[in-house]
């Protein structure tokens, strides 16, 4: 079976309007701005159908992402893939990409230890353990 066929091709790429350099779908687009498309009984997100249509498959796991941050553009040069993880993390306003950025704590110390996946400045957590430890010592009541 071929990718796609030509009545499929001119339904998609009579969907869009030119913006600048973007392709901005003129279509229905979903409740978080991403462009729909139904290819082949399934509704779809047209930017991940532009990405098929003149790039290629989209392996498993992998997300199409957009380099002109417009998540109604379908113009495939905008298109790349990257993991989940490199997606959060460079795209994203979340917290945890947020944090993800910092190289340094709120006191301007490196974070230079991990424990696990979190990382801490060592300054900082001397600090936080030696007061804890006098605090700790000063509350303890009992006589042994």
């Amino acid at each position: 079976m071929e990718r796609y066929t030509k009545k499929e091709m001119v339904r998609f790429t009579s969907a869009y309007k030119r913006s600048g350099e973007c392709k901005l779908w003129k279509r229905y687009l979903d409740k978080d701005g991403y462009g729909s498309f139904f290819f082949r009984r399934v509704l779809r997100r047209a930017h991940r159908i532009a990405y098929y249509f003149f790039i290629g498959d989209i392996p498993k796991g992998m997300i199409v992402d957009h380099i002109c941050r417009n998540r109604n553009c379908i113009e495939y040069t905008h298109l790349r893939l990257v993991t989940p993880k490199e997606n959060s993390i460079q795209n994203s306003n979340s917290v945890g990409a947020i944090n993800a950025r910092k190289t340094h704590c709120k006191n301007g110390h490196p974070f230079d230890k991990k424990y696990g996946k979190q990382r801490y400045c060592s300054i900082c957590q001397a600090q936080k353990t030696k007061h804890l430890r006098a605090k700790w010592k000063k509350q303890d009541t009992i006589m042994c």
